[in-house]
């Protein structure tokens, strides 16, 4: 089959399916802390603090966001009408990098203490958003695969709101100079961003 005839809803049902699969790796990438038979209870549980919440927590982040994306892929190929060559490798490009978060999620669940860590996680889910922003400029620059009279208004929101989760990410970085743990906290500040993006520009109704 010629790629540039690939139907979009295969494209978009072959891209949930890897956006699930990413999602189940996360899930395993968890581990428990290391116990022993005769452990006690307060052991257990200052165990649980220091060890199993962390994970929890990043992987309830590396999760939100990746549902994020999810959201927004979906709601930009609500839009976009045919694929052809270009889009299709984009999207691949997308999704490689959507399959790597569960590595890095496991990496940061381990090494959260370690700079490099942080900023290569962050340099992952920051090159997501930039990808999927980058689709729906190709995709909407002349109309080249949407419709003629796709309203500017609607095509300006979605590269603004697309903007947000990157440059979050992108900021992380610079903080992780001044503190690690400051960065991973940091990740939180993109979904009050989002609201506040979202009652600016607010989405045009059609």
């Amino acid at each position: 089959m010629n790629l540039a005839q690939i139907k979009v809803e295969y494209l978009i049902s072959f891209s949930d399916a890897l956006f699930a699969f990413s999602i189940t790796l996360m899930a395993l990438s968890l581990e428990l802390p290391n116990l022993h038979n005769n452990i006690l209870e307060p052991q257990l549980t200052k165990l649980i603090g220091q060890e199993l919440i962390p994970n929890i927590i990043h992987y309830v982040i590396s999760f939100l966001v990746v549902g994020m994306y999810w959201i927004g892929y979906h709601r930009i190929f609500e839009y976009i009408k045919r694929t052809n060559l270009t889009l299709t490798w984009l999207n691949l490009v997308f999704l490689l990098f959507i399959s790597l978060v569960a590595y890095f999620t496991g990496l940061l669940s381990t090494y959260s203490t370690y700079r490099i860590v942080v900023i290569s996680f962050a340099s992952v889910l920051a090159a997501t958003g930039f990808i999927s922003i980058l689709m729906w400029w190709y995709a909407t620059n002349n109309r080249r695969l949407v419709d003629e009279n796709l309203d500017s208004d609607l095509v300006r929101y979605y590269l603004i709101r697309g903007l947000v989760p990157p440059l979050t990410f992108l900021l992380s970085i610079g903080v992780s100079f001044i503190d690690v743990q400051s960065a991973l906290y940091f990740w939180i500040m993109m979904f009050p961003a989002n609201f506040i993006v979202n009652k600016i520009h607010q989405r045009p109704h059609f």
